[in-house]
C-alpha cells in the first residue's frame, strides 16, 4: 500500500483492518452457559435408548476441596433422557436443563449389557458423525445399568468419570489384565477383518452404593467401582464374557502386557508354595500357518522380569535353580495364553488376531473364507505357544526366609 502524503488516511485504514482481525469473540461460549459432561451412559429399556449424563458441579468442588465432606454437596449431578435414537435422546436434554451439554470433556462412556446385546450401531454412528463427540473417550460395558455406575462416587476423587479413566490406565500399565479401550480402538477392531473387539467392564461391589457424600465420611467404603470382566463384541452386538484370567491370557497372546505379576508353583512336591515374578518387559510374535484344512496360530512370547517372592527350598545361587524357575514361569504363561485362546474360540469372536494374520499372509485364501471365519473356521483353529522367560534379578537374598530359619536353627 502506498500512502503518499496522506499518512492519516493510511493509519486509519490500518487500524480498521487490524480491528477486524483481532476481534474474534462473536462465537464465544461462556462457562455459565454450558454443563460439562464428565461421563455418559447408554441403557436400553422398553424399546428406548436411555442416555445418562454425569455433570460436573464446579461450585461444589471448590466449596469442600479434595475428598468431599459429610456436609458438602456432591461434586456431580446425574440425569437421564430417553428417545428412539441416541442423538434424539440427547436433544431432549433441553427439556430439563438451562445449559447446553458440553461433551468435549467427556472421559468415559458406559454401556449396559442389555444395550450392548441390542446393538451399538447407533452409538458408533453418533461418534463418527458428530464433531463434539471425541473418539478418544474410554468405553466400558457393565452388567448393571449404566446410570448406576455414573451415580457412584469414588473415595479420594472428585470426578468419578475422570477417576475411572485413570483406573483403566493404571491397570494397563501395572496389571495388564484388561485392555484400555477407547471408542476409536473399538471402531478400528469392529471395522477390521474379523469384526470383533473386547471391551472391559465395570461392576459395583457391595450392597450399599456410594451415591452421597455422607457415605464418604466413613473410614471404609460400603461399595466400590471395580474393573470386572472382558465383554466380547461381534459386528455391533455383545456375544459373551471372558473372566479376568481368560482376558489375561488373551493379553499375552496379543502382546499387550506392559507390566504384570505372574505367580507359579516352585515344584510339584509343594503345590501350595508360589513364587512371584514381576514382568517388566515382554514381546509377542504371531504367525498364521496353514495346517491341512485348518489354521494354526504360532505364538512366540519372550518375557523378562524380577523375582519378588520365593518361599521355596532351591538355592538361587545355582544357575540350575534359576533355569527351573524360568521353565515353570514359562509353562504358566503358556497355559494362560492357551486358555484365553480357547475361551475366545468358544464365543466365536476372534479378538486374538489370527484372522488379521491370515489376511496379511494369505490374502487370496482370506477372500474365500472371510464370511465363514468366525462361525466355522476360527472355532476349529489351533494354537502353538512357546514361551521364553528370563529372570534377570532375584533380589538381595539367594535363600528363602524359611531356609534361612533352618540354617539359623541348625547353627
Amino acid at each position: 500500500m502506498r500512502c503518499g502524503g496522506n499518512r492519516l488516511a493510511c493509519c486509519a485504514m490500518l487500524v480498521v483492518l487490524m480491528s477486524a482481525i483481532i476481534t474474534g469473540c462473536s462465537g464465544r461460549t461462556e462457562l455459565n452457559e454450558i454443563s460439562i459432561v464428565s461421563a455418559s451412559g447408554i441403557d436400553w429399556k422398553d424399546g428406548k435408548w436411555i442416555v445418562s449424563y454425569q455433570l460436573v458441579l464446579p461450585q461444589a468442588i471448590s466449596s469442600h476441596g479434595m475428598g468431599g465432606g459429610a456436609s458438602g454437596a456432591a461434586p456431580i449431578n446425574v440425569f437421564s433422557t430417553s428417545g428412539d435414537s441416541i442423538r434424539g435422546a440427547i436433544s431432549k436434554s433441553s427439556y430439563e436443563m438451562s445449559r447446553r451439554l458440553y461433551f468435549s470433556q467427556n472421559q468415559i462412556v458406559v454401556v449396559s449389557e442389555r444395550a450392548a446385546k441390542h446393538g451399538l450401531t447407533s452409538l458408533f454412528d453418533a461418534y463418527l458423525r458428530n464433531p463434539d463427540s471425541r473418539e478418544t473417550v474410554n468405553i466400558f460395558l457393565t452388567k448393571h445399568s449404566a446410570r448406576d455406575i455414573l451415580e457412584h462416587l469414588i473415595p479420594l476423587e472428585e470426578i468419578p468419570g475422570a477417576a475411572i479413566a485413570r483406573m483403566i490406565v493404571n491397570e494397563e500399565n501395572n496389571g495388564s489384565t484388561l485392555p484400555n479401550m477407547t471408542v476409536y480402538r473399538a471402531l478400528l477392531e469392529l471395522l477390521g477383518p474379523t469384526k470383533s473387539s473386547g471391551i472391559p467392564s465395570l461392576e459395583i461391589s457391595g450392597t450399599d452404593p456410594l451415591d452421597s457424600t455422607q457415605k464418604t465420611a466413613k473410614t471404609y467404603s460400603s461399595s466400590k467401582i471395580k474393573l470386572a470382566e472382558l465383554g466380547l463384541l461381534q459386528d455391533d452386538k455383545m456375544v459373551g464374557w471372558l473372566t479376568r484370567d481368560q482376558s489375561y491370557g488373551v493379553m499375552w497372546v496379543r502382546g499387550q502386557i506392559k507390566q504384570s505379576t505372574v505367580w507359579f508353583t516352585c515344584d510339584d512336591n509343594h503345590p501350595g508354595e508360589k513364587a512371584v515374578m514381576k514382568v517388566h518387559h515382554m514381546k509377542t510374535k504371531r504367525k498364521a500357518v496353514k495346517d491341512g484344512d485348518n489354521w494354526k496360530l504360532d505364538v512366540r512370547i519372550k518375557a523378562r522380569g524380577t523375582l519378588l517372592e520365593y518361599p521355596c527350598e532351591a538355592d538361587l545361587s545355582k544357575p540350575a535353580s534359576i533355569a527351573a524357575l524360568e521353565r515353570r514361569a514359562a509353562d504358566k504363561i503358556a497355559l494362560m495364553a492357551n486358555s484365553g485362546f480357547k475361551a475366545v474360540q468358544e464365543q466365536k469372536a476372534d479378538i486374538i488376531g489370527l484372522g488379521v494374520a491370515v489376511r496379511l499372509q494369505y490374502p487370496r485364501q482370506w477372500d474365500a473364507i472371510m464370511k465363514r471365519w468366525n462361525e466355522q473356521i476360527f472355532p476349529e483353529a489351533k494354537i502353538d505357544t512357546k514361551v521364553d522367560v528370563v529372570i534377570e534379578r532375584t533380589g538381595m537374598s539367594t535363600d528363602s526366609f524359611r531356609k534361612m530359619q533352618k540354617k539359623a536353627g541348625g547353627s
